[in-house]
């Protein structure tokens, strides 16, 4: 399912259609009953998608009954999977039952998976009975999994037959299936044996036998528990565009696309810049108030008692402070350029570790470069801060403290921006979740702690 939330730029939009912008002044002026269903059938289904992701669910039928079914599948299909249950559950149950069975299977089950329990089994009942098997089976597996995310759309022939015979059958199948970019060569249990590509279909004499030019070293086989993020780095890794998916006795369960991963990309991208400064992973801008508060108080109240160490650190200074008030001054400075500091070193080792680039015998080595790499910066940064506070306050003493206070707590953070990725991970947790909160609460402790701490012995 797409992210409609999202906000990417218009294209360009042609007469014939409407763009976002009309589509909301018709929806502000609570005409949408005037929308023409032609122009409306023309314009994008992402565009009606993002449209609707802003109505009530009462306006969103009104915008759909113009719309015929295959039309109402294409905007779900576009829309947040959360937002499109909302859509469905509020229909009539004939035209839901319809919709649904308009819908790629993989779409489906995204949809009825985010359905309340009673009202998945009331509209599966009335779906045909290899739809609803179909998306039962799909909704059984983890949600970020090769199974959760698939299509079971597959093209599959046997071994023993000609290309002919496997071109006239892909021939039946044209109105079935989305996306033909491979054959499957499978057993009579369905068990994968071999693939066999369109442009070698193609180029085959037509009484060749598919078992004589297929390729029976599968690369890019996906078990149906794979991980999502496992499975987009697979997808890079072959460049292929789509990829088969298997369960544990090598039967073809189903393929997943290029355009499911790339949905996974964008998802997985912003969730993860939403972890890391903690917010819920999936909200978004249209999430309830309540939610909303209910995902990031959490992590507010670990930053508020992060606050409180780093404000304990200060106050054992008190006295200190009080002798000399450039020391309160130049503070600041020294946190703020080590968590700028850690937050560089964040920024490249989750995005390391997203890519797949990073092995655990890599840590130590990590570690040790990127505490080297934010110790120079603190050397560099540090004689310019030095220097700035040498002439303009006077203070050649505090500065000679501000450069040793810069050095230490800026290779700090560039060790601990490593390291605190790199140990959630080890803890099977997600890199990105709330990282950033965690680097500052402990470069914000520790830059106040050795500035302040050099600051009382050399000075004091």
């Amino acid at each position: 399912m797409s992210q409609t939330d999202m906000p990417f730029p218009e294209s360009p939009v042609s007469p014939d259609e409407y763009s976002l912008d009309e589509l909301l002044q018709f929806a502000e002026a609570n005409t949408l009953n005037a929308l023409e269903k032609e122009k409306l059938a023309r314009t994008s289904p992402y565009t009606v998608g993002r449209l609707l992701t802003r109505l009530p669910v009462d306006d969103r039928r009104v915008v759909l009954r113009l719309l015929n079914i295959e039309g109402v599948a294409d905007v779900l299909s576009e829309m947040d999977s959360e937002h499109a249950a909302e859509v469905i559950e509020a229909m009539r149950q004939s035209r839901a039952v319809k919709v649904l069975e308009a819908l790629d299977p993989d779409d489906s089950a995204d949809i009825v998976a985010d359905m309340e329990e009673v009202n998945q089994d009331r509209l599966l009942k009335d779906v045909d009975p290899e739809t609803a098997e179909t998306v039962r089976t799909l909704i059984s597996y983890p949600e970020d999994s090769a199974g959760g995310i698939m299509t079971t759309d597959v093209a599959t022939v046997t071994k023993e037959w000609t290309v002919r015979q496997a071109v006239d059958h892909l021939h039946t199948l044209d109105d079935e299936l989305e996306h033909i970019y491979y054959v499957y060569v499978v057993d009579a249990e369905n068990h994968l044996e071999g693939i066999v590509s369109m442009r070698d279909l193609v180029m085959a004499k037509t009484n060749e036998i598919i078992g004589d030019i297929m390729k029976t070293e599968v690369r890019g086989v996906l078990n149906v528990l794979t991980d999502q993020e496992e499975v987009t780095l697979i997808m890079a890794q072959h460049n292929f565009h789509a990829l088969p998916v298997v369960d544990d006795d090598n039967q073809l369960l189903g393929i997943v696309t290029d355009d499911d991963i790339i949905d996974i990309i964008q998802q997985e991208a912003t969730e993860d810049f939403q972890k890391a400064l903690g917010a819920g992973g999936d909200e978004a801008l249209s999430d309830a108030i309540t939610e909303s508060v209910k995902r990031r108080s959490p992590w507010l109240f670990v930053n508020l008692l992060s606050a409180f160490f780093a404000g304990g650190v200060i106050s054992m200074f008190q006295d200190q402070i009080s002798h000399m008030t450039i020391l309160a001054v130049c503070m600041p400075i020294v946190a703020s350029l080590g968590g700028n500091a850690g937050g560089q070193t964040l920024a490249i080792v989750i995005r390391t570790l997203a890519l797949g680039d990073f092995e655990d015998q890599d840590a130590r080595k990590v570690l040790l470069r990127e505490a080297a790499k934010a110790g120079l910066s603190g050397i560099l940064v540090g004689i310019t801060a030095a220097f700035a506070v040498g002439i303009l306050a006077g203070h050649w003493d505090v500065a000679g403290v501000i450069l040793a206070a810069m050095i230490i707590s800026m290779t700090y953070a560039g060790l601990a921006g490593a390291l605190i990725p790199i140990t959630l991970r080890k803890m099977k947790l997600d890199p990105a979740q709330s990282s950033q909160m965690f680097l500052t609460a402990s470069t914000d402790i520790v830059g106040f702690a050795v500035f302040l701490g050099l600051g009382s012995w050399i000075l004091l």
